[in-house]
């Protein structure tokens, strides 16, 4: 009995030690799983990280153009306040896009696109300009219908020292919008149309600043101002050149070991119409480096 009770109990050692080891080769095949899954994460982290390192370099570019055109718009002087009396020369609808805050709580906030329309007049008068919002809307054009005002003499060769322009932006609430100047392409095209009595498409948005020599500036929050022009019934959105692709980040999952996982957010580059069609969209983008370029496309038959 004695030597049975040895064999049995050799036995089950035997058992324990063979379920241990296997139990320890699992282990050590899922932390080496786990290892080289963590290996991974850092090289796709460290590509993030270069990704990210470039579209901040981008953003800098964007800050620098923008803090030029600030300085510019401090040297300007602007008429305000005055009734157009004079008699209408021209007048015309144009589409405005532009980001606004929005506050969900102490903190969270998120931009999102806001649609505008600005009423754009030419009156007989002495040069002034007026802008006016319906109702109040937070947003900044006086410089950027100046440098408008001026693009669109140089385009159409006519002298508007002659003339009041009145351009008034209309939205369906209050709201205080984050970017202004990325108005200043559209202002620009409302101005030519209404000098030249032109008609302009209503399914054609853009978003660019103006510059002196007529050129094009970027701008930022291209798919907030997108998508929100595409669930206005916009056809055609135009963009600054170079800004038809935009970064989204896509969420990915990794179970590393059963029960837990990796979550993170993967920088993807898109297209702009792609974008928009994942969203339930069918969008022409256009790029253009200056306003022949944009204004062709707002007539364009």
């Amino acid at each position: 009995m004695g030597k049975s009770n040895g064999k049995a109990f050799l036995v089950i050692l035997l058992i324990v030690s063979l379920a241990l080891n296997a139990y320890l080769l699992v282990t050590t095949i899922s932390l080496k799983s786990y290892v080289s899954s963590l290996e991974r994460e850092l090289s796709n982290l460290a590509a993030q990280n270069e990704n990210l390192s470039r579209e901040v370099q981008n953003l800098r570019k964007i800050l620098d153009i923008t803090r030029n055109q600030l300085e510019y718009y401090k040297s300007q002087s602007y008429y305000q306040g005055f009734t157009p009396a004079g008699g209408l020369v021209g007048e015309v609808n144009v589409n405005i896009v532009a980001v606004k805050m929005v506050y969900v709580d102490w903190f969270t906030t998120y931009y999102e696109g806001v649609t505008l329309k600005a009423e754009v007049e030419l009156r007989d008068g002495k040069g002034r300009i007026l802008i006016n919002t319906e109702p109040r809307i937070g947003i900044d054009l006086q410089t950027s219908a100046r440098i408008a005002v001026s693009v669109a003499e140089t385009y159409t060769g006519l002298n508007l020292t002659d003339m009041d322009v009145i351009i008034t932006i209309k939205g369906e609430e209050e709201v205080e919008v984050v970017d202004g100047p990325s108005a200043g392409l559209p202002i620009t095209v409302g101005i030519i149309s209404a000098l030249r009595r032109e008609n302009i498409s209503d399914i054609v948005y853009a978003t660019g600043t103006i510059n002196l020599d007529g050129s094009i500036g970027a701008v930022g929050g291209i798919s907030e101002k997108a998508l929100a022009a595409s669930k206005k019934g916009a056809k055609i959105f135009i963009v600054p050149k170079g800004q038809s692709k935009i970064i989204i980040y896509e969420k990915k999952e990794e179970e590393v070991l059963p029960g837990f996982k990796i979550i993170r957010y993967v920088p993807k580059e898109v297209t702009l119409k792609d974008y928009l069609k994942t969203q339930g969209f069918d969008v022409e983008v256009f790029e253009v480096s200056n306003i022949v370029e944009a204004y062709n496309l707002y007539t364009k038959k």
